[in-house]
């Protein structure tokens, strides 16, 4: 009879622990359900409030023309004007003074050519050239190996015997 109870109690806890399982895995697509109505709500809320606060704008610059109160929009719009010339000449004389930089790192021939380019191309151009590598000129019969550091007078008898193994071995590569 002990044995029944036992059989039944451990079925009894292996349902429930299916059941917790799979209750689980609904509630975490609710909540994403959930969190993304809440997203999508809050994504509604901000368009819209921009949308209404340039509508306020536009109301109110059509309230002063209505008035005839020309002088607060010509302010208005002067203080905008001056603004964006400041920060028109800021760039320009920035576009200008590194337009001469960058041309100034060219080799004098191609600084005609380059010149006639727009910002952007010449900068391009420009890093191209400055991040080249030289290629060392490579003249067939001579070898590749390095010079050593020292005059052969001056070293000592290891130094020798590695100076000649290193010209052996590089001889041996090719």
């Amino acid at each position: 009879m002990s044995e029944e109870n036992t059989q039944v109690a451990t079925e009894a806890v292996s349902e429930e622990t299916t059941q917790e399982a799979s209750t689980s895995s609904t509630d975490v697509g609710a909540l994403v359900a959930e969190s993304k109505k809440y997203r999508k709500r809050s994504q509604d809320a901000e368009t819209r409030l921009a949308k209404l606060e340039s509508q306020l704008a536009n109301a109110e610059k059509a309230k002063l023309k209505e008035k005839e109160d020309f002088k607060a929009l010509y302010e208005e719009n002067e203080a905008k004007i001056e603004s964006l010339t400041n920060n028109a000449d800021k760039w320009s004389k920035y576009e200008t003074d590194k337009r001469e930089a960058l041309l100034n790192g060219v080799p004098e021939d191609e600084r005609e050519s380059l010149s006639k380019l727009d910002f952007e191309t010449l900068e391009y151009i420009t890093n191209k050239i400055n991040n080249m590598k030289p290629n060392i000129p490579q003249v067939v019969g001579n070898s590749r190996t390095v010079p050593p550091q020292k005059k052969l007078s001056e070293m000592t008898d290891s130094e020798k015997r590695d100076n000649w193994q290193s010209i052996i071995n590089s001889h041996k590569r090719k």
